[in-house]
């Protein structure tokens, strides 16, 4: 069951991905008010969808409320980090930093931590799984003039995405009976303090940013899905598998998906780097 779990979470987060694409391009208020507005949704949706499939209990201990938070603030710091860092320089050097960080640390905190042992061919497919992200973003890494600032968002955006897959697999070895707690509070909490930013950025006018066409509405709603059934299915699959296996399995996927979705979808060039990658 959790081999089949593992190859469904990818699909899902690339669903997620993708959508989560479309209806910014389509979102037709401020683009500046994409992000924030989709976290208030993504953060209420996900929230309300956990509690449900968790017989809608919720009951954390302290320790489980504390990971939550701590998760809250890196979910909220990769959001962050990734907007600022992409309007800052190259896109592509900051999609194979955050793969990087949700890669390297969370195996790290794997073997480190809770002493798991790690094969040859499990390093190998790290490895092949880094330098594959390197192959397929390597004609869009522009670096030449770009800020320093530019740098230290790329630092806290591996950091961030590596710390939050690190905290759901603390939460795992805490209490894996409260996962579910955890992943709602660290999304309701997100979904709030992108309601403070929304309200302090659109003074008076905060619920006009709120207003959806239909053209928008459709893929926010499944991409919220996406999202919700994802990170629940995310938080079974490490409880059955070690998180060296979860998430380079979980973020080739998710990269190989992607790819297909840019050259099918999206119609963009079809590069020899790029394939090599795949």
């Amino acid at each position: 069951m959790g081999a089949l779990l593992l190859v469904i979470v990818p699909v899902l987060y690339s669903f997620q991905t993708l959508f989560c694409k479309l209806f910014s391009d389509r979102y037709s208020g401020r683009k500046d008010l994409a992000t924030p507005v989709f976290c208030v949704f993504e953060g209420i949706f996900i929230t309300i969808f956990t509690w449900v499939n968790n017989g809608f209990v919720f009951d954390p201990s302290w320790g489980t409320i504390l990971i939550g938070l701590l998760n809250a603030v890196a979910l909220l710091g990769y959001n962050t980090c990734l907007i600022k860092a992409s309007a800052l320089g190259s896109y592509a050097f900051v999609n194979v930093i955050q793969l990087f960080g949700g890669l390297l640390l969370p195996s790290l905190y794997s073997v480190i931590v809770l002493g798991d042992s790690i094969g040859i061919l499990q390093i190998a497919g790290i490895g092949v799984m880094l330098l594959a992200c390197v192959a397929m973003n390597i004609e869009g890494i522009q670096l030449k003039g770009t800020p320093l600032i530019y740098y230290v968002m790329c630092l806290l955006l591996f950091v961030c995405n590596g710390m939050y897959s690190v905290l759901l697999k603390v939460q795992d070895a805490f209490s894996a009976d409260q996962s579910n707690e955890m992943v709602m509070i660290t999304f309701g909490v997100m979904g709030v303090i992108a309601a403070l930013q929304l309200k302090r950025k659109e003074k008076g006018h905060t619920l006009a940013a709120f207003k959806l066409d239909r053209h928008s509405i459709i893929p926010l709603l499944l991409c919220l899905f996406s999202a919700a059934t994802a990170i629940n299915l995310l938080v079974v699959v490490l409880n059955q598998m070690k998180a060296t296996v979860v998430y380079t399995v979980n973020n080739g996927g998710v990269l190989v998906l992607s790819w297909l979705y840019s050259i099918v979808i999206f119609k963009e060039k079809i590069t020899l780097s790029s394939v090599i990658g795949v």
